[in-house]
């Protein structure tokens, strides 16, 4: 009797450590799923508060719903303004204040000047697209001058000009011509610029500062990207007449699709664009020289005059 006994508190004691165990195991588990529940939905809240909760494809907030095709951003088709400003080199201070201007700008500096590289380098900090100013033989000028192209050039001299040039401002995006209305009109010449500024992979802008150019025809039969000039803001020293220049400019964009606009970095022309950020036509965008060419179909300005 006393084994028998024995026998039997030992079984009631193993049933009774098994209820026990299978009850703790029960409730660390209901614990734990809790845990992962209440995890995920801190999670799910975190995600919501940042706007990046991301939901099962065909299912919004856990319901069904049909998928929504991903809308296709309309392209910005109102015409364009390009505006170049000329003669950036001579003076930082001018370089400085037109950095601080709230249109888009692409800057032309002439080479070899005291503050060219300076200007450069603040143009590269802030993003501006910079152009090389190439000087150029003008109708007022006696044969010879140097530091230009000049008619005397033969073709290798010409070239050889244009790629020290270049390499003397690293990383612009393409040349316009600092006077030139003798070089510019003139095959001969413009077929050796022209052949460099080629080789060295850049846009061209003929500034057209004379009716007789062949600049801008002849780069667009060598396939260079290529713009040019319209308007000059500035050929006259006043506000006003600055102010008509632009409006002349607007007419254009509005009746050929676009146009570009050369001013120069002096006093009263920074003065005269500091004014425009805040009366800028909404139908008209600016636009800076590279973004004129990526929009446009071929290699010139596509919908410009020719």
């Amino acid at each position: 009797m006393p084994i028998a006994r024995h026998v039997k508190n030992n079984r009631g004691t193993s049933l009774w450590g098994l209820f026990c165990l299978l009850l703790v195991t029960g409730l660390v588990l209901i614990a734990a799923a809790n845990m992962r529940k209440e995890r995920s939905e801190q999670i799910r809240m975190q995600a919501v508060e940042s706007g990046a909760e991301s939901q099962v494809p065909g299912e919004r907030n856990g319901q069904p719903t049909r998928e929504n095709p991903q809308k296709e951003v309309e392209p910005d088709r109102r015409p364009s303004l390009v505006l170049i400003i000329d003669d950036i080199g001579f003076s930082l201070s001018a370089a400085r204040e037109l950095a601080e201007m709230r249109i888009p700008l692409t800057w032309s500096i002439i080479p070899y000047q005291s503050h060219s590289l300076s200007s450069l380098k603040l143009a590269k900090e802030r993003g501006i697209p910079v152009m090389l100013h190439l000087p150029m033989e003008a109708e007022v000028d006696r044969p010879g001058l140097k530091y230009q192209i000049n008619l005397e050039m033969d073709e290798a001299s010409i070239r050889s000009f244009v790629k020290r040039a270049v390499m003397s401002l690293p990383g612009v995006i393409g040349v316009n011509n600092h006077r030139g209305s003798r070089a510019t009109s003139t095959p001969r010449v413009m077929e050796a610029v022209l052949g460099e500024i080629r080789a060295q992979g850049l846009i061209f802008v003929d500034s057209r500062t004379s009716g007789k150019s062949v600049a801008f025809r002849m780069a667009s039969q060598m396939n260079i990207p290529t713009l040019k000039n319209e308007v000059f803001l500035d050929h006259e020293a006043d506000a006003n007449a600055m102010r008509r220049a632009l409006e002349r400019a607007f007419s254009i964009a509005r009746k050929q699709g676009s146009v570009v606009v050369i001013g120069h970095a002096r006093p009263e022309t920074l003065r005269f664009l500091k004014t425009l950020s805040g009366s800028k036509p909404e139908d008209v965008k600016w636009m800076t020289v590279p973004e004129a060419i990526r929009r446009s179909p071929g290699s010139s300005q596509g919908g410009m005059t020719q």
